[in-house]
């Protein structure tokens, strides 16, 4: 199975299109999906007209009451998607203003089920670039990959905050397990930063492919604030740079302890 989790705050004008997108393509692949799509507190009609499509598609919407940010967001989809899955699944997190490529799942998919753990999809692998959006947000970003890049080096990995990713369902329960539960503890865009540099620490595979960028798909403005996340970003780099290896020891001995616990051998 393929389970999505979709997070979504006032996002009534890019609903439709993402969720027929996803029903068109999951159709053409002919696989069983799932999504989980996370109404974080939209105060338009994201939740009403998601509804909508509960009849024509497997979509399950957890609703927050509140506006809780990124972090939460996700580590609400990931608990349910945990749940949901076994561990020969895939689960792929994706926005929801139609910005990402959803052509690329082909090959995200097959990246997993080729032996990769994680498959990020990348704006800054070669073949891939950003189109419409404003020279100052390029730069932030740009700019921020490139310090993250400096102080905490993945091979071949040049992407550290996209959330268009996909994830063996197997290595993400093991994670949260050796993490207890504090693989994501930011609450807002920085989470997948975050995320990414702590998985990293696993002896896991990851692999990025080429994407392009679609900022001019949105309908609405983005909702990452530019002074807000610049800040996240100063703060964990600080909150990382003080990360012990006794941590990493512990950290590593609880991923092979469930690992034996599950399959009888480390790996």
């Amino acid at each position: 199975m393929i389970l999505f989790i979709i997070p979504a705050y006032n996002e009534q004008e890019n609903i439709p299109l993402l969720l027929t997108r996803l029903q068109s393509k999951m159709k053409e692949l002919k696989r069983e999906y799932h999504i989980v799509l996370i109404n974080d507190g939209s105060t338009d009609s994201t939740k009403e007209v998601a509804l909508k499509y509960k009849d024509e598609i497997p979509l399950e919407l957890i609703d927050h009451d509140t506006n809780k940010g990124v972090g939460q967001v996700f580590r609400t989809g990931f608990s349910r998607a945990l749940e949901l899955v076994a561990d020969g699944d895939i689960i792929i997190t994706k926005e929801a203003d139609n910005t990402s490529d959803i052509d690329l799942l082909n090959r995200m998919i097959g990246e997993i089920e080729g032996g990769n753990d994680l498959v990020l999809a990348s704006c800054y692998a070669k073949g891939g670039r950003i189109i419409g959006t404003t020279w100052d947000r390029i730069i932030l970003s740009f700019a921020a990959n490139f310090i993250i890049r400096l102080i905490f080096k993945i091979k071949g990995v040049k992407t550290y905050s996209s959330f268009y990713r996909a994830y063996n369902a197997k290595m993400l329960k093991r994670a949260f397990v050796a993490y207890e539960e504090r693989l994501i503890e930011k609450h807002g865009f920085i989470c997948m930063v975050e995320m990414l540099v702590k998985l990293n620490r696993l002896p896991i595979r990851i692999v990025e492919v080429p994407m392009i960028l679609r900022c001019d798909f949105r309908k609405g403005k983005s909702k990452m604030k530019k002074m807000k996340t610049t800040i996240e970003y100063i703060n964990l780099l600080f909150n990382e740079l003080k990360f012990h290896k006794k941590d990493l020891q512990n950290i590593l001995m609880r991923y092979r302890e469930y690992s034996r616990s599950k399959t009888g051998n480390a790996f």
